[in-house]
């Protein structure tokens, strides 16, 4: 079953990020007691027990500032990539930072590589591949009320942040993209997400958790060929359908997949040595991605294309024919790695079966097959040729040189004209 996405418009980039941070349940005594409970539901340990930890697969994330010197992400493999990200006067935002507010990338990573250390008398954060690489990306300093803030360098400019993260990672040949941040879709954005999905790189991204992210219709989740990311609890229940949810139960309907992401235990309660629980679509992305890039692990001829067959095709615990749940607004499916362990993802056709035809798709089915430029995406593609610069921004200096040399031209003529003018009046008189 084809199913066409809804239809938004591309909308002006805002200077804020939009992080889909769960609203977060009182905390407990002990969140670790049940809080892994999507470690068991998933048969993760079994997974590991079976040599898939996520050895030789590599996991670009985009998120918040991060704190890596949390016990769980001690000695985890992160590479922290240099992105353009900069306070509102143009200072730079480090990517690391062990203020409290860093706890939503903390956490995220955690899920994907934490070892399980803890601070004293807890259990930490335990992760799906724990011998994955991660190449983090930031692109925000977290609020602390769910949003983010990333300029550009100068003093108002748009930050190029996410775009260069993308094309960054794509260079370093990452096998998966996660994302639990939104934000609108600005050019560059939409240019290097038609890029990652040209070289078939499986993008997982978190839909939006209230109905006002969803009318802005934010990036990446929203986006053309990317899978996106619904939360539910242990019992099945999606996030906004559960009785202590502070979401809305109209759930987006840009979800695919439907993944662990309420009462999941969470890192940081006013301090970092404390733990609660939490909720989100942004918790239930890196658990996706986690999935995945075991089974990637396990079928390493496997194309990205063909991981997301998999994983929207293998939903459930038992087979069945592939079905988009509007009614039940699970997507295709509440994503399951026993499920997709068994099926060998090379069956399916080289093809993102998330990537829809028609103009209304952002970015387009053609722009992914033939990734545009920059200037072409923008409509100046007619403008240029091989040897020309891109248009002046608005509002720079028009270019000089051609101005010169044509006044000069214009002058020069005037000369001659001129000269012959006053030559021909005195043959007259002669």
């Amino acid at each position: 079953m084809t199913r066409p996405r809804s239809t938004f418009a591309a909308i002006a980039t805002l200077v804020a990020t939009s992080v889909s941070l769960g609203a977060i349940a009182p905390a407990v005594a002990d969140p670790a007691s049940n809080g892994f409970w999507y470690f068991d539901a998933y048969g993760v340990q079994e997974a590991h027990d079976a040599g898939l930890t996520g050895e030789g697969i590599t996991i670009a994330v985009f998120d918040s500032q991060i704190n890596l010197d949390v016990p769980t992400l001690r000695g985890a493999d992160i590479e922290v990539q240099d992105a353009a990200c900069y306070e509102e006067d143009g200072t730079v935002i480090p990517a690391e930072s062990s203020n409290i507010n860093a706890q939503h990338a903390t956490n995220i990573v955690s899920y994907l590589v934490g070892t399980g250390a803890g601070y004293e008398g807890q259990h930490g954060v335990k992760g799906i591949v724990p011998d994955a690489k991660i190449i983090f990306t930031n692109v925000g300093r977290n609020l602390g009320d769910g949003t983010s803030i990333c300029y550009g360098a100068k003093p108002g400019e748009t930050s190029l942040a996410m775009a260069e993260g993308f094309h960054s990672a794509i260079d370093a040949g990452v096998d998966i993209i996660s994302a639990s941040t939104l934000r609108s879709g600005d050019a560059p954005q939409i240019v290097a997400i038609a890029e990652a999905l040209n070289k078939k790189i499986p993008i997982i991204a978190s839909v939006s958790n209230d109905l006002v992210d969803q009318e802005f219709g934010l990036y990446p989740g929203t986006a053309n060929g990317v899978v996106g990311v619904q939360s539910m609890d242990a019992e099945l229940n999606l996030q906004g359908d559960t009785a202590d949810s502070s979401f809305d139960d109209r759930i987006d309907p840009d979800t695919d997949v439907v993944g662990a992401g309420v009462g999941i235990v969470w890192q940081g309660d006013g301090t970092w040595e404390k733990q609660k629980y939490a909720q989100g679509t942004s918790l239930a992305t890196p658990i996706v991605a986690g999935l995945l890039a075991l089974v990637a692990q396990k079928y390493p001829a496997a194309t990205g294309n063909q991981l997301v067959q998999t994983l929207i095709n293998n939903t459930g615990k038992d087979d069945h024919p592939l079905e988009y749940d509007t009614e039940q607004r699970y997507g295709y499916g509440v994503a399951s790695l026993q499920h997709m362990l068994r099926v060998d993802p090379t069956k399916y056709d080289d093809v993102n079966p998330l990537i829809f035809s028609g103009n209304d798709q952002t970015p387009t089915s053609a722009q992914i097959e033939n990734p545009p430029t920059l200037a072409e995406y923008m409509g100046v593609a007619e403008e240029l040729t091989a040897d020309d610069d891109l248009p002046a921004a608005d509002g720079a200096a028009p270019p000089i040189i051609p101005i010169v040399v044509g006044v000069v031209g214009l002058l020069v003529l005037a000369g001659v004209v001129t000269l012959i003018i006053i030559v021909a009046r005195r043959r007259r008189r002669a």
